[in-house]
């Protein structure tokens, strides 16, 4: 089964881990727009951004990922 990348995962990590979305697209090199995007679903990071999404957030990217069938904004 294919696993999608999951923005409300991502949100959820990101608030449990008291990161701004400022601070996080600055550690990924990205824009806290791009990350907003990234979390409402609009946008699916390239997967070398959600990899380092994941790492910054000290977390697996299979955290931040979910079944195909599950997938939601």
């Amino acid at each position: 089964m294919a696993r999608l990348f999951s923005g409300a995962s991502l949100r959820d990590t990101r608030l449990l881990a008291g990161v701004s979305t400022a601070e996080l697209a600055a550690s990924v090199g990205r824009t806290p727009w791009a990350i907003l995007k990234y979390e409402t679903g609009t946008a699916q990071p390239p997967i070398v951004i959600a990899d380092a999404l994941a790492e910054a957030l000290g977390v697996p990217l299979e955290s931040l990922l979910v079944n195909d069938s599950l997938a939601v904004a």
